[in-house]
């Protein structure tokens, strides 16, 4: 993300080292409809992420640790999904291994959850790369990352909401 979307203190990447002793407040990482004021909302104002036709806001995050045992040390991402019928908060959580690759929009609440006391000091390290996405033609469906070329990215696993809208 240039400083002209986002401003000066937002950098496109951000590395994540978190210990036991850690606490991680829930945040997104971006969202177009809540763009400050620059030259990026002159040009493409403010509009959902995922909109026919715009640039779709995505982040890549990459898991660094070398060794990460998830059933001993924890530390997952959690995401928060909207509510379900009965109102409740849906949280779903991805663990750490080496080398998993989550692709998600930016404007998908999450956290960081700490490592647990049997990681010690150990520290579980990621990058969260924050990209922006532009559409080929006017008028793409920025949901379809794929452009309808089936094999050209690994099966998607949804989870949460988007798993419904995706069945259907």
């Amino acid at each position: 993300l240039p400083p002209t979307v986002l401003g000066q203190d937002i950098t496109p990447l951000t590395a994540n080292a978190p210990t036991a002793v850690d606490v991680f407040d829930y945040h997104i990482d971006a969202d177009p409809n809540l763009a400050p004021s620059s030259p990026w909302t002159d040009v493409y104002g403010r509009y959902p992420n995922r909109a026919p036709g715009k640039p779709r806001f995505m982040s890549c995050l990459v898991y660094l640790s070398e060794e990460w045992d998830h059933t001993q040390w924890g530390a997952p991402t959690r995401f928060v999904d909207v509510p379900d019928a009965e109102n409740e908060l849906r949280v779903y959580d991805v663990q750490a291994q080496p080398g998993r690759v989550v692709i998600m929009d930016q404007d998908v609440g999450h956290t960081v959850v700490a490592p647990n006391a049997a990681a010690g000091k150990r520290a579980r390290y990621s990058l969260v790369w924050k990209l922006i996405l532009h559409p080929k033609i006017h008028g793409q469906d920025m949901k379809d990352l794929a452009g309808g070329r089936k094999g050209l990215w690994p099966d998607t696993e949804f989870f949460g909401s988007a798993s419904q809208v995706a069945s259907r």
